[in-house]
């Protein structure tokens, strides 16, 4: 069975990788200026607020388990996101982001 939080780590996992996929294509497209690229942009948007929604849900699990909001995010981190992510690092050493 698989547990709650690793059922929020895995889709965390899963939306970061959706926001950067989008984020890299957008930046390599060939067109900047295209309505595509713009639409592409606007749904970025779209997927930023919803990481941010989710990452503000379940920030207790995430934050204990050493994950920071996105780059993206528009997110201002807490004290306490803050403390657990470096109690996190302080117990796993070498899991810490170089």
């Amino acid at each position: 069975m698989i547990s709650f939080e690793h059922r929020v780590l895995s889709e965390f996992r899963l939306k970061v990788a959706k926001v950067d996929t989008l984020a890299n294509s957008i930046i390599r497209h060939r067109d900047p200026k295209s309505q595509e690229a713009k639409d592409a942009s606007e749904f970025l948007d779209v997927l930023v607020n919803e990481i941010d929604r989710f990452y503000e849900d379940n920030s207790d699990v995430l934050s204990r388990n050493g994950k920071r909001p996105h780059a993206r995010s528009r997110l201002s981190e807490s004290k306490q996101w803050i403390e657990n992510i470096e109690k996190f690092y302080e117990k796993n050493p070498k899991r810490r982001r170089k």
